[in-house]
């Protein structure tokens, strides 16, 4: 992701609200929520000296994102397709959208939706979820003609600025090459706002990313974007599906503020795709008296970026209390008054150490690239 992505990467990793206890919900820079607990040990839990076994679950893409992002489908309908192949176009826009675009854990809001040929329009903008962006793409027909890139990058920009979510992303289908280049494709590509990035599919023989004209290379490239091939039409779903990976990488355990260790007894193994959840099995090195602040982190990805999010609980070891020494009971005489047998009391117990408090539950953050 490109201009957008390095200011959402501060300001969406916060502590989520409604969360259940302990968890710590986070979301990474295409709005995909990745999510740590610590179930066990509770914070502030008094342990013996020696290893502790931390227990919980991490999780990427099992939560609704708060939608703020739109997307815009601009099919090309020159032509070159035909009437069987601009409804396979159409078909395979229609599957991805039911299947991936319309899942809560994406967070899209508005979806727009343009058609190009010589010339481009945009034929419909409004709700993701529902039936209107299907009978609207259902109801579109093939327009034949040439295969104009500029024009169909103008109707995409059209769509893309009718939505109000923060971010926008267009998804421009092609299968051939831009055959009106004497048009200022540039222009229009420096008229696509900052908050737009373009991925683009190219599929059929005449297109590709970088094959001949790069005009769809260079929408992808100039808006942080991504170009994708697809052979035949019939390979479109799962080309579009390459657009949106979401994936939970690995989980580390830190003692003490130290240095990560690796988790390795996950539940399913990493790394997984999203949306997942897996649970974890950790031993802390050996721990001598004193507070233990333990943290568990993970790592994960989605399409525009890495982030990471912590949970962190506190464990504490105790000195152990003096033990009680006899003390010899003086034999009562008559002037004397006997005293209750067991000699003076024992001396208190040390307390526990007042000067640490209870660390703050989680944290999240972002990672750039992993280290």
């Amino acid at each position: 992701m490109r201009r957008l992505g390095a200011g959402l990467v501060a300001a969406v990793l916060m502590v989520a609200g409604g969360v259940p206890a302990g968890a710590v919900d986070g979301t990474l820079p295409g709005g995909i929520g990745i999510a740590v607990d610590i179930e066990t040990p509770l914070p502030d839990t008094v342990i013996p000296k020696g290893t502790t076994t931390v227990v919980g679950t991490a999780s990427i893409g099992t939560k609704a994102a708060t939608p703020r992002t739109s997307l815009v489908y601009v099919l090309d309908s020159s032509g070159s397709l035909g009437q069987a192949g601009w409804d396979a176009e159409k078909q395979a826009v229609a599957e991805f959208h039911r299947k991936v675009a319309q899942q809560p854990y994406l967070g899209v809001g508005s979806v727009g939706l343009a058609a190009f040929s010589t010339s481009g329009r945009v034929f419909w903008t409004g709700p993701a979820a529902g039936p209107q962006f299907h009978n609207a793409l259902a109801a579109l027909q093939w327009q034949d003609g040439s295969t104009n890139f500029t024009a169909g990058l103008r109707a995409g920009t059209e769509a893309a600025n009718a939505t109000t979510e923060p971010r926008s992303i267009m998804i421009f289908l092609s299968d051939g090459r831009d055959n009106h280049a004497l048009e200022n494709f540039e222009g229009a590509l420096s008229q696509v706002p900052e908050r737009v990035d373009i991925h683009t599919v190219a599929f059929g023989p005449d297109a590709g990313c970088g094959n001949g004209s790069r005009s769809l290379e260079r929408m992808a490239e100039v808006t942080g974007g991504t170009c994708v091939e697809a052979s035949e039409v019939r390979d479109l779903p799962a080309a579009l599906g390459k657009l949106f990976p979401s994936e939970l990488q690995r989980l580390t355990l830190t003692v003490d503020g130290g240095p990560e260790l690796p988790i390795t007894d996950i539940a399913p193994a990493l790394p997984q795709p999203g949306p997942r959840q897996v649970r974890y099995t950790v031993k802390t090195p050996p721990l001598d008296v004193g507070n233990h602040p333990l943290c568990v982190t993970a790592y994960g990805t989605d399409y525009a970026g890495p982030g990471k999010v912590t949970d962190c609980t506190n464990v504490i070891i105790r000195e152990p209390s003096p033990s009680t020494t006899p003390t010899t009971t003086a034999v009562p005489t008559a002037s004397t008054t006997p005293t209750s047998p067991g000699g003076p009391p024992p001396a208190a117990a040390l307390p526990g150490n007042r000067q640490v408090s209870v660390i703050p539950r989680g944290g999240v953050d972002t990672g750039g690239t992993a280290p």
